[in-house]
């Protein structure tokens, strides 16, 4: 093998090994990465990794505790080992987004807003997003 054959096969081998090394990274990014909710004095922001939503107490026109009966179908998004995210469609509320961890098939916060935008997402565990979500209607319940 010539010398610049050589110094080729080392160039593509490190472009591969940069590819898998940043694909493995993102894996990983997304299965360990939390579902945030934070709630300020006005309004809200929900983030996780790359998606980052904010906006008014004020323009939600519905918040509830959704039950192990939501279903929704997949339209736009990744369904991974961990989470589940991306646009959703379901007869209740047209395309959604949803944000879910994949072991928690039994609780979901629904945010609705007056634009008619509805987000969807809920935390790792039953107790934890039952426990956010009263966080939130109580904050709700405190601006009325």
């Amino acid at each position: 093998m010539t010398g610049a054959r050589h110094t080729v096969l080392h160039v593509v081998l490190f472009i591969v090994f940069l590819v898998v090394a940043a694909g493995l990274a993102l894996a990983l990014a997304i299965v360990f990465a939390p579902v945030n909710l934070s709630l300020e004095e006005d309004g809200y922001t929900l983030s996780f990794l790359f998606h980052k939503e904010s906006g008014l107490y004020a323009d939600l026109e519905q918040i509830d505790l959704l039950d192990e009966s939501y279903t929704s179908e997949r339209i736009r998004s990744y369904g991974g080992i961990s989470k589940d995210f991306g646009t959703y469609k379901n007869e209740v509320y047209g395309e959604h987004f949803r944000l879910t961890f994949s072991e928690n098939k039994h609780n979901y916060i629904l945010l609705k807003r007056t634009d008619g935008s509805v987000t969807v997402f809920n935390q790792k565990s039953y107790d934890a997003t039952a426990a956010l979500y009263d966080r939130l209607a109580e904050k709700l319940a405190a601006i009325s």
